[in-house]
């Protein structure tokens, strides 16, 4: 059923609401959208990169799939896991410097753990580091964090 503007207009299909914001997902929305200062902006700009590098810079040949260095680092046992994490943190502290909420810093960390913990279970972690891109998780935690304060 088509839902109804207050404002007296014609009626609005369900779909037209979902993309009343232009069909834009937060990610897809410049840094500066939403932080309002030039080096919040900048500090945004940098975890979504780290993020992307970690779990969604690597095309894999012959299946429409992308990996990260995450996922590769995870092959060296516990080292490779350690270094991965370590840059993951640098996401969780850019996140702190942007004065996300407790919340989220504790739902990023908690993350960060996972993909630590699981990832030196070996097989178990390689294929979660390729699979659940946690990373990219804490960077879209950040922004929707960002843009409820915006």
């Amino acid at each position: 059923m088509p839902a109804v503007r207050g404002d007296g207009s014609a009626p609005v299909s369900d779909a037209a609401l979902l993309l009343a914001d232009g069909g834009v997902s937060l990610a897809d929305r410049p840094a500066e959208s939403l932080v309002a200062a030039p080096e919040g902006a900048r500090r945004l700009r940098r975890a979504r990169r780290l993020a992307h590098l970690l779990d969604d810079s690597i095309n894999v040949p012959l299946v429409p799939y992308r990996i990260g260095f995450d996922a590769l680092a995870g092959l060296v046992p516990v080292v490779g896991d350690a270094l991965g994490s370590l840059v993951g943190l640098l996401v969780v502290w850019e996140a702190f410097r942007l004065g996300a909420r407790k919340r989220t810093l504790a739902r990023m960390l908690l993350y960060v753990a996972v993909d630590f913990l699981v990832g030196t279970v070996p097989l178990v972690g390689d294929i979660l580091d390729a699979t659940m891109k946690l990373n990219l998780r804490n960077v879209h935690a950040l922004e929707r964090d960002l843009a409820r304060r915006g």
